[in-house]
């Protein structure tokens, strides 16, 4: 019985050295981002659980979720809303200005339902050696009516040293009444 108990030792010991030695026989795969450096939007709202959202905020409407790339506010109790640009790749060594637009199918005026932060600009400062930055606009309450819904959508354009992620360039808030 002895012997038996030995030779399984052996054998358990044999294996766990055959598998470590081929574990550090593994190439280390690079985890850093690579691609080119650009901009996308995400909703940093998305994933919280309805009761932690702030106030004039939605998990959804008419069934229809919130989702990395869209969200539900009020006109009447949110009072001011952003929505975080976020960089991808390495930061940059000193302020950049990120343009974006209002997209042409967009129903929400500004000027009539919102004012960007600053008005009439169509920018928002990257500051130096940061990740994210938010374009900030003020609600208009009264602005429509009960039951009304419109969109503004935004579009992520860059500048010349940061493109635009094609597939996070486009950001839709829904304003309720």
């Amino acid at each position: 019985m002895n012997d038996m108990k030995k030779l399984h030792v052996n054998s358990l010991m044999g294996m766990l050295f055959v598998l470590l030695a081929l574990g550090g026989c593994m190439e280390e795969r690079e985890l850093r981002y690579t691609g080119p450096t650009v901009v996308e939007f995400k909703n940093h709202l998305f994933g919280r659980v309805a009761g932690y959202l702030p106030t004039g905020v939605y998990p959804n409407q008419s069934g229809t979720p919130m989702t990395t790339l869209s969200k539900y506010i009020s006109v009447e109790t949110r009072g001011k809303d952003s929505v975080l640009v976020q960089l991808i790749g390495p930061q940059l060594s000193s302020d950049s200005q990120i343009e974006f637009s209002i997209a042409e199918n967009s129903t929400a005026v500004e000027g009539t339902h919102f004012e960007f932060e600053s008005a009439g600009s169509r920018t928002v400062t990257l500051p130096a050696n940061s990740s994210s930055t938010y374009i900030v606009y003020d609600l208009i309450p009264g602005s429509l009516e009960t039951g009304e819904t419109v969109t503004l959508r935004l579009n992520l354009i860059g500048n010349d040293q940061v493109g635009f992620s094609q597939n996070y360039s486009q950001f839709t808030t829904y304003l309720r009444q």
